[in-house]
């Protein structure tokens, strides 16, 4: 435990972010003082990006009233340099009450119970995926109009006024994350860590405002792969069976 203690708690793999009332100078010398001892160890964190291997795989769990529903794709790291892109990708697909899914899949066709998508981008690699609750009756539906707004998204540039409605939305959860200062503090030292610099409320707003629509469909068309698919399937799924020709859109 010491020595994997030692191997992260090191200069060179560290960030030490405050926010809130405090004075810079005697901040700096309290952690220069607390931690000038420390060695610096190598880091290891220069491996290769994770290959991905889209998978579809079903447990049956009878106890289970809903079938859970999770499908993926491989997405971009954080740092990438298109990554406004597809946050916008994902408001619009699945990230909230106005989004795609939702309001086609949920309310119109009442297929599930709750769906949403989200992205998660790491230091290497991302993915996104999309999560259902639905019945067994409705699984294999679910696929299919999930699929089909994939296919949209590729295919369509997104109407002016949703692509205005979606950088909104992006914009006012980022203004409402950052109104604590711990979550100040830690969108500190995350942007140090992927970025080795602070970027502004109004650099990121102008970065959310630069997507354009052809920008969002040509994101689509570069994650929505139907051979990069991943889908998990969790339930009492009674025989239910997903094959990778079921994916083809």
């Amino acid at each position: 435990m010491l020595r994997f203690y030692r191997q992260c708690f090191a200069p060179n793999n560290m960030i030490i972010s405050a926010a809130g009332h405090l004075n810079h100078k005697h901040f700096a010398d309290l952690i220069g003082e607390r931690f000038a001892p420390l060695q610096a160890v190598p880091n290891g964190h220069h491996d290769p990006a994770p290959v991905v291997t889209p998978r579809i795989v079903t447990r049956n769990k009878k106890s289970l009233e809903q079938v859970q529903l999770c499908m993926g794709v491989p997405s971009h790291p954080i740092s990438h340099e298109r990554r406004f892109v597809s946050y916008i990708l994902n408001t619009v697909l699945g990230g909230g009450m106005s989004s795609r899914l939702f309001q086609k899949i949920r309310e119109e066709a009442g297929l599930v119970y709750s769906i949403y998508s989200d992205l998660n981008p790491y230091r290497d690699t991302g993915c996104m995926t999309i999560g259902a609750g639905t019945s067994l009756e409705s699984t294999r539906k679910v696929v299919d109009s999930v699929l089909s707004e994939f296919r949209e998204l590729k295919s369509q540039n997104l109407p002016a006024e949703e692509l205005r409605r979606a950088k909104d939305q992006l914009k006012g959860s980022l203004m409402l994350s950052l109104e604590s200062s711990t979550s100040r503090m830690s969108n500190l030292a995350r942007q140090q860590m992927y970025f080795d610099r602070f970027f502004s409320m109004d650099e990121t707003i102008d970065q959310i405002e630069s997507v354009s629509g052809d920008g969002v469909r040509e994101m689509a068309a570069e994650l929505f792969d139907p051979e990069k698919i991943a889908i998990t399937v969790l339930g009492n799924l009674d025989g239910l069976k997903l094959e990778r020709e079921n994916l083809i859109f």
